[in-house]
């Protein structure tokens, strides 16, 4: 939280000297300049013991005839808004709270006129229009902008988060020219920093207000300031930290975002440091990724080409999950890249079928098994008709998958049209002494029995 200077009503005798009073009255002078004195006393007496009630009562006299007190000290006017500030915070009609509020503001302005510091009477009245006496914004800005333009880079910081806040809203609303904006915008980091470096006694308040304005600045400083402005900002930052990858990667992105040419040396540079700072970071947060997530892993190593390195995270990913739909998945991938990449056809239709008991109702293992014994017919069996036979085989697993799984019946209708041509011939049946619809046992790696069906 921003520390702001507590402002509280207190018994601290707040001076003013040399300054012409004009037509603001004091007690000097007056026929009852003993008894004004006495309740400028007593008042006090009560504030100190909190006895807020017993002590306006008194000051309420007092300021309507001596509103300057002795014309060195501004304590009826600084007393007399923390009176009407805190029953506006106390009140809960309406047209009370309005009336108090009016009140405030008008001692505010009195002290401005009577002691003819502007600024500081403006900044905390402008202040307490923010924080507590919620007036409208147009209002609020034009008493924190007097009381900046009456004491420049030595404004409280008391009023930099509220002239922020009001001034981004100003501007959005058209309230505020582009020009005033900026204005206002260098202002206001030209008071924190000048403080910042030279304020001995609130530095780390100017900081505080710095640090708390900045990101309410940041909505408009991209609209208000081009790409020179936002590289003499930021290039400092960046050679103060030239390997922060998180910093470069800030400022390219947002110097980029102002338009700054790509061919300007620094952001060649800053380019060059934050591509090579994304690759790390990207290499690092996908193989935490694929360390948690081996399935994906093997999934990217096969579309790299890498199968041995893909089955062997396959395997991995297995050894890992426990839901069946995705141990199907990878039983079948395995199957997929053991058979197509490796001709490893007992393995892959092990591995097939386990994919299948556990999506019974899933048909591309069946397809999967269908297209290894359609592969491999010509080096099964010693004759034509035996090799032929395994083409059986697999047109069985094709209309088996398409049984169970209406979702893969185009695929298996495309491989059966290609296949049909390729069952045995009837003639060769005839000769073997084989008739359709007999069972007839495939030896080879395959080891299963089919129904003969022939080409006629």
């Amino acid at each position: 939280m921003l520390l702001i200077r507590v402002i509280l009503v207190s018994t601290t005798v707040i001076l003013f000297s040399g300054i012409a009073l004009g037509q603001c009255e004091t007690w000097v002078g007056k026929p009852n300049q003993d008894d004004l004195i006495q309740d400028h006393v007593v008042y006090k007496g009560f504030l100190k013991e909190n006895k807020f009630d017993q002590a306006f009562s008194y000051w309420e006299k007092l300021y309507k005839q001596a509103p300057a007190a002795d014309g060195k000290r501004i304590d009826h006017f600084y007393d007399g808004e923390q009176f009407y500030i805190k029953k506006y915070e106390s009140a809960t009609d309406p047209a009370q709270k309005e009336a108090f509020r009016k009140e405030a503001l008008a001692i505010f302005d009195q002290e401005a006129a009577c002691t003819g510091k502007v600024g500081p009477a403006m900044g905390r009245k402008g202040y307490y229009m923010f924080y507590n006496l919620a007036t409208p914004y147009p209002d609020t800005y034009a008493a924190l902008k007097s009381s900046i333009d009456a004491t420049g880079k030595d404004a409280e910081y008391i009023v930099l988060v509220p002239m922020a806040y009001v001034l981004v809203d100003q501007f959005k609303n058209k309230r505020v020219s582009e020009g005033e904006a900026r204005s206002i915008f260098t202002q206001l980091m030209e008071i924190a920093d000048h403080n910042i470096a030279n304020n001995k006694t609130y530095s780390a308040q100017y900081q505080q207000a710095k640090d708390a304005m900045l990101p309410t600045l940041a909505q408009i400083e991209g609209t208000l300031f081009d790409c020179t402005w936002f590289k003499n900002k930021l290039e400092p930052q960046y050679r103060a930290d030239p390997e922060n990858g998180e910093l470069i990667k800030e400022i390219y992105l947002k110097l980029a975002g102002q338009d700054c040419s790509d061919a300007d040396p620094l952001m060649v540079e800053l380019k060059t440091k934050y591509e090579a700072y994304a690759a790390e970071v990207n290499a690092k947060v996908l193989a935490e990724f694929y360390a948690s997530n081996p399935g994906a892993h093997a999934k990217a190593l096969y579309d790299e080409g890498k199968y041995g390195d893909a089955i062997e995270k396959y395997n991995q990913a297995i050894s890992q999950e426990s839901d069946p739909n995705k141990l199907a998945d990878y039983y079948q991938a395995l199957a997929s890249i053991e058979f197509r990449q490796f001709d490893r056809y007992t393995t892959a239709r092990e591995h097939a079928r386990k994919a299948l008991k556990l999506r019974p109702d899933w048909g591309q293992p069946l397809i999967l098994i269908g297209d290894m014994y359609a592969k491999s017919y010509r080096s099964c069996g010693d004759s034509d008709f035996e090799q032929r036979c395994v083409i059986l085989a697999a047109m069985e697993k094709y209309y088996a998958a398409k049984a169970i799984d209406p979702e893969v019946a185009d695929q298996v209708n495309e491989r059966i049209s290609r296949f049909m041509g390729s069952r045995p011939s009837l003639e060769d049946g005839h000769m073997l002494g084989k008739k359709e619809g007999q069972p007839y046992s495939i030896g080879c790696w395959i080891g299963e029995t089919v129904t003969l069906k022939f080409n006629k």
